[in-house]
């Protein structure tokens, strides 16, 4: 499912999202602020039986015109920054059932989370390295890596998720601004004594 998704600052700076994807016969826009859950349209894509109602080209087509006349624009992944949810696990190899579950469902509700919050998506997730001394963990790091419009709202997304996945202390958040030359930087802990994210 490819997704268009387009974002406005309004007069007091606050950004909102305007996007819109197709689910089989259906065209969906989705709009709101970013960091709510927003608003959702339906509309019947023409078929067999709705042959009076628009194509898909027609409807991207007039999505993308009342995207620009209102002030829309796309944010190019080189402009945006990231977030990243990384997990410290039980067991190397994620045999633990805590671990499996994490794995298996993290990158769906990160991706749910914040595509409904219309502040980014999960971009995938990598496997390998020791949890830092003093974690608690025997077993290996999970990362899920996410490109953001907003890191304050895509963090606490983030946060959200991971007590959804009831990770309790094993899990921290960094951040990195957008371009190749920024380092990632601890944005979130649940423990006050860390200072440091790495990879």
């Amino acid at each position: 499912m490819s997704v268009i998704k387009t974002y406005r600052r309004d007069d007091e700076g606050a950004l909102h999202y305007l996007e819109a994807w197709r689910d089989g016969g259906v065209f969906t826009i989705h709009e709101g602020k970013v960091g709510t859950k927003g608003s959702t349209v339906r509309k019947v894509i023409r078929n067999r039986t709705s042959h009076y109602k628009p194509t898909y080209t027609e409807y991207v087509a007039a999505f993308r015109e009342r995207a620009a006349a209102e002030g829309y624009r796309e944010i190019p992944e080189d402009e945006q920054s990231w977030v990243v949810l990384q997990i410290w696990t039980h067991s190397d190899d994620l045999s633990h059932p805590d671990d499996a579950s994490a794995f298996a469902d993290a990158a769906g509700l990160l991706d749910e989370q914040l595509g409904w919050w219309g502040v980014g998506h999960c971009d995938g997730s990598d496997v390998g390295g020791e949890p830092p001394a003093g974690s608690g963990s025997d077993g290996t790091v999970l990362n899920f890596f996410c490109p953001v419009v907003d890191v304050p709202i895509g963090v606490a997304a983030l946060r959200r998720v991971a007590r959804q996945l009831k990770l309790s202390q094993r899990w921290v958040i960094g951040a990195r601004d957008p371009g190749d030359e920024s380092e990632y930087h601890l944005a979130y802990s649940p423990r006050k004594r860390d200072r440091e994210f790495t990879l």
